[in-house]
């Protein structure tokens, strides 16, 4: 497996204003998060005021963190890293910059949501799904499949996410997975034939279509959440589920390897598989409970859907060729 985390928006000037900028003083430990800081802050101020232990929180986009820690390796600043994609962590795993840690809760973890290796643990889950605006399509026409968007009748229509999001990376590297690249490279250039919209991140995607600029988008399930509480006319589709099934990214929780403050570092990777972290994911940020004692309240439940049987691993190794594959089509993948 190619082990490289592509820096496609971060440069070393970039690098050295993050580091600048990364709040340090005061806090206890450090979080770096690709989850935003809507999604991650309100279980780190609930692990504060449960245990006294400060937190300097730094979110951003998955990949760009990730490479921030490679630069780090030598020197970490960071205690914990979490990801919106497991793969990311599987190359951390491989370059050294992720401690092996396995605390009671990640024990009740199935396998499949956590490294083998001791590694880095899922806390929480997002489905990849097809949202619609409710006053621009039929329910009785809204497509049920991610394959029916190539049809003329949504030229112009669809907008998705760019590979900044890792989360289309992944969904793109599954469908590889699942009919083979030729196939899905077809289907990628009947998009864009089709007009497919490419947007720079997923809350473009579900404030697009809520607003009426699309009627359908691709993105993750908590966005069909958020854009419903926001008041706007979005209904969702969880899709493939005859045939495929519908893809699950996980969010995941690592302590990092050399960290400054590793037991407190410990200490908060159980209190975000524990059950008071997992409700707050859910009732915050609407992700999918991994832990199978978790309410998972509004939110669809694992078990009420059919997810593929491709490991993190897999993903995370067809990712370089997946990145090629979509850019050789579109520049703007």
């Amino acid at each position: 497996m190619r082990c490289t985390i592509r820096m496609t928006t971060v440069i070393v000037a970039g690098v050295m204003l993050f580091l600048a900028t990364v709040p340090v003083f005061g806090a206890d430990m450090i979080l770096y998060s690709g989850r935003k800081e809507k999604a991650i802050k309100p279980v780190a101020d609930a692990f504060t005021a449960k245990t006294g232990i400060t937190i300097a929180l730094k979110t951003g986009k998955t990949s760009g963190l990730a490479n921030t820690l490679l630069l780090e390796k030598r020197r970490p600043r960071a205690d914990v890293f979490i990801a919106t994609v497991g793969g990311v962590m599987e190359i951390l795993a491989e370059k050294g910059v992720l401690s092996s840690y396995s605390s009671l809760a990640t024990e009740r973890l199935p396998a499949e949501f956590k490294s083998a290796s001791g590694h880095w643990a899922g806390i929480s889950g997002r489905a990849r799904i097809i949202i619609y605006n409710t006053e621009l399509v039929a329910t009785d026409d809204v497509p049920q499949s991610v394959f029916e968007l190539v049809d003329p009748k949504w030229q112009g229509k669809v907008a998705v996410a760019g590979t900044r999001e890792r989360t289309t990376l992944s969904w793109a590297s599954w469908l590889v997975h699942e009919r083979g690249k030729d196939s899905i490279q077809k289907y990628f250039q009947q998009l864009g034939l089709n007009g497919l919209t490419i947007l720079s991140d997923n809350s473009e995607v579900w404030r697009g279509v809520g607003r009426g600029e699309f009627v359908i988008g691709l993105t993750n399930s908590p966005n069909s959440h958020l854009a419903v509480k926001a008041g706007l006319p979005v209904g969702e589709v969880y899709p493939d589920q005859d045939t495929i099934g519908t893809l699950v990214n996980l969010n995941a929780i690592a302590v990092v390897q050399g960290a400054p403050h590793p037991e407190k570092a410990k200490r908060f990777v159980d209190f975000v598989l524990s059950p008071n972290g997992q409700r707050l994911l859910v009732e915050n940020a609407y992700e999918i409970p991994l832990l199978a004692n978790v309410d998972s309240g509004s939110v669809k439940p694992l078990s009420a859907m059919k997810t593929p049987s491709i490991t993190v691993r897999s993903l995370a190794a067809a990712a370089d060729s997946t990145m090629d594959l979509l850019r050789n089509i579109d520049p703007r993948w």
